[in-house]
């Protein structure tokens, strides 16, 4: 599995502005919908932030992978954020986080959707990998490094 069969250029967004955890997760649930008509933007919100009460999606390394079972979703949909400035995400190594990777699985998916969650994982845990997303200078820019294959 590759990024790019989650991830488009469409929703990939480089240097977001938002102030807190709420905010990031409800311009995301926004910029999502508007590329994904089948989607409503407050039901996306509201999903992402009931998950999050659940327990933090903050993986740590300034990471944050929210994420939720959503109906009205045909197939697995990743959208990417690198954040201007991070935000608090209750994060257990209590690193504020300035990537941020939301995923939106079918009600019914669940091997596909933990094949996901193991592929983003492993890509983010590359330091390399990390820097060079914070490092993009533009959307596609980031797009294309997130799609790069990361080093072992």
């Amino acid at each position: 599995m590759n990024i790019n069969s989650i991830l488009s250029p469409e929703r990939t967004f480089c240097n977001i502005e938002t102030r807190s955890k709420k905010t990031a997760i409800e311009k995301a649930a926004t910029l999502i919908a508007e590329t994904l008509p089948s989607l409503d933007a407050n039901d996306i919100y509201s999903k992402l932030i009931a998950r999050e009460k659940l327990g933090p999606t903050a993986l740590g390394q300034g990471i944050a992978l929210p994420h939720c079972r959503i109906e009205g979703c045909n197939h697995i949909v990743g959208a990417l954020f690198t954040i201007n400035t991070p935000i608090d995400f209750g994060a257990l190594d209590d690193q504020l986080v300035n990537i941020m990777f939301v995923l939106l699985v079918p009600e019914e998916e669940v091997d596909e959707h933990l094949k996901t969650m193991a592929m983003l994982a492993a890509k983010f845990d590359s330091e390399e990998y990390r820097a060079n997303l914070i490092d993009a200078p533009d959307n596609q820019a980031l797009f294309n490094r997130a799609c790069q294959e990361v080093q072992s």
